[in-house]
């Protein structure tokens, strides 16, 4: 399952390579609606990008699926009571320049306030350079 987080963050910076790629050429745009950003483009490093992150996108919702298989016996709900959950994760929501971010420890929140300065500078670098 770890090879699954890593190639999700390797696939993630490979779509914003090319998409910075794909604005030094010219062939992307960002604007910002009201307060929400998006990116207009055409070439194939913009293809490129938008594969990749989707693909990254969808690797990294994969590592936190459930791990459960046929053969295992099912438990009733009086054996799980008292006990903490495992899975820990989080989620940012970008509102224009302003991020709302939801952790469930102190190590996620601080890795997503991290991520949320980091997109924030990269939409706000390709809406400067455009």
């Amino acid at each position: 399952m770890k090879r699954l987080h890593i190639l999700s963050g390797i696939f993630l910076v490979l779509g914003v390579i090319f998409f910075v790629i794909s604005g030094l050429q010219g062939d992307l745009r960002v604007d910002i609606f009201l307060i929400f950003p998006y990116v207009i483009g055409s070439g194939l490093y913009t293809v490129l990008g938008l594969l990749f992150l989707i693909l990254a996108f969808f690797l990294f919702i994969l590592r936190f699926r459930p791990k459960t298989s046929i053969s295992e016996p099912t438990t009733s709900s009086q054996d799980n009571i008292g006990q903490k959950p495992t899975m820990k994760g989080g989620g940012i929501v970008l509102l224009g320049p302003i991020p709302i971010i939801i952790g469930s420890s102190w190590k996620i929140t601080l890795a997503l306030i991290l991520a949320a300065i980091v997109l924030i500078l990269v939409v706000f670098f390709l809406f400067y350079f455009s």
